[in-house]
């Protein structure tokens, strides 16, 4: 589970091609999680650093939490003690692809998210789910992201299964 405190969200791309992909599912699970937690994407904390005077290095921060890093000391400090974030969590897309089957086509995504406690500095958690949809036309990518941020977020909070969020989704499924 979750840290008390708030939680930042961040897409994780290896490659510019990838990027609208990565911050759809970083929105999902951001979306996801504002029902059980205080979880901001990128745009609200650059907005909230510049509120707090910090807008100087949060870009900075984010780029390199985006590129496969994690906040300094001296820059967990500041995100604790300004912007009450207490974990980072990076999320990464690491499958998206259509496959045929034998009578139809098998869309895939999987998704992953690992946490970074601030106030310890460490890596506390990695969770990662994989979906396969099939026979869905039209909107399957997005299908099987929601599958597949549905999971992950799911093994984060428990209670979030039994939401009614999610019941509505699986309803629209």
């Amino acid at each position: 589970s979750l840290p008390p405190g708030r939680a930042l969200v961040v897409a994780r791309s290896s490659t510019l091609e990838n990027r609208a992909v990565v911050e759809s599912a970083a929105d999902l699970v951001a979306g996801s999680l504002k029902d059980s937690t205080d979880a901001i994407g990128v745009r609200e904390l650059l907005r909230e650093a510049g509120a707090f005077g910090v807008a100087t290095w949060a870009p900075q921060l984010v780029d390199r939490i985006q590129r496969g890093g994690w906040p300094t000391p001296e820059e967990g400090g500041e995100l604790l003690g300004r912007l009450k974030v207490a974990t980072v969590l990076a999320v990464e897309v690491t499958t998206y692809d259509q496959v045929w089957g034998k009578y139809a086509k098998f869309t895939r995504v999987g998704v992953s998210v690992t946490a970074f406690h601030v106030p310890a500095g460490a890596v506390i958690w990695r969770l990662h789910s994989d979906a396969e949809v099939e026979d869905k036309r039209g909107r399957a990518f997005q299908y099987a992201m929601e599958q597949a941020v549905a999971d992950v977020i799911g093994a984060i909070d428990p209670r979030w299964r039994f939401s009614v969020a999610e019941a509505w989704r699986s309803w629209r499924r």
